[in-house]
């Protein structure tokens, strides 16, 4: 499959979801928030438990994709911090510009572009990173948004019992002691979670849908240069650091390529964290990473 073919067939039914929510949110009135809400509170955290608690992963290469995708994402959010500093941009956006610069779109796009490359059995290295990304993203995420009306202490503690923080835990230690769900629940977790990629698209789409546009500033600049093309080299020294080759080291790179996740989108709107912001930071740097993503896959593949 040609780079082009993987556009169109991963890429393409994003923004074809995206477009219905779009399209839905123009001529019925939805409730937004309610929908952000349920994806945090509910679909999310069945999706972690769903993906992540039967894995099976060689224990070497976890700690290693783990210490590679957080090592990147440090780096990711310390540039962006340091760029908004010097660059004066005000504190709210400063937090939103740190969150959109390390938290990638790792499950919808990150997944299935990973499994097209290089193959279904890249899926578990792809899941890892997707747990470790969108837990550490929900962890700071929340605190940064937290501390804007509360002490640091309290939005620390208000990050580590997030909906998907505490999956995220649950689904390790039951990866960990080898524990499954009865049928039944496993089953009815398996559709529930199934729901959380289509609904977070549809809502971006209904958000997208309130006459918002991509636009330049210097937050959503920060994040385009430090998502789309710090993170991804850094990703790739930690990898080759930590020993990592072949199709982990792959997935991690292609990982760390991915634009700001659009559960980015749902945490700004459930925290008052620059929720339209953050929305047109997330819309523009997907529609640019459409070009970044297959020069990544090139020089990967």
């Amino acid at each position: 499959m040609n780079v082009v073919e993987l556009l169109i067939n991963v890429m393409g039914p994003v923004v074809v979801m995206v477009g219905l929510g779009w399209f839905a949110g123009t001529r019925m009135d939805f409730d937004v928030a309610t929908l952000s809400r349920l994806a945090f509170w509910v679909l999310g955290p069945l999706f972690v438990l769903d993906v992540f608690a039967d894995a099976e992963l060689d224990q070497s290469t976890v700690v290693k994709l783990t210490i590679g995708g957080a090592g990147a994402m440090a780096v990711g959010a310390g540039l962006a911090w340091a760029a908004a500093k010097a660059m004066n941009v005000a504190p709210s956006r400063t937090k939103a510009a740190v969150m959109t610069s390390s938290y990638g779109n790792v499950g919808n796009a990150g997944l299935a572009i990973c499994a097209f490359a290089f193959g279904e059995e890249a899926i578990p290295a792809a899941a890892v990173l997707m747990i470790v990304v969108n837990s550490l993203g929900i962890f700071m995420g929340v605190a940064l948004a937290s501390a804007q009306t509360a002490g640091f202490a309290s939005a620390v503690k208000r990050s580590l019992l997030t909906p998907m923080t505490l999956a995220a835990i649950a689904a390790i230690i039951m990866n960990v002691l080898g524990w499954s769900f009865p049928l039944v629940f496993d089953r009815a977790i398996s559709i529930a979670g199934g729901a959380l990629i289509p609904v977070m698209l549809i809502t971006l789409g209904l958000q997208l849908a309130g006459n918002l546009r991509p636009e330049l500033s210097a937050d959503s600049g920060i994040v385009v240069g430090t998502k789309l093309a710090v993170v991804p080299l850094a990703a790739a020294l930690f990898g080759w650091l930590l020993g990592l080759e072949g199709d982990a080291l792959g997935v991690l790179i292609i990982q760390s390529c991915m634009p700001p996740a659009v559960f980015t989108a749902v945490v700004a709107l459930e925290f008052d964290l620059e929720p339209e912001r953050v929305t047109k930071t997330v819309l523009g740097t997907t529609l640019i990473a459409l070009f970044t993503i297959p020069v990544a896959l090139i020089a990967v593949t």
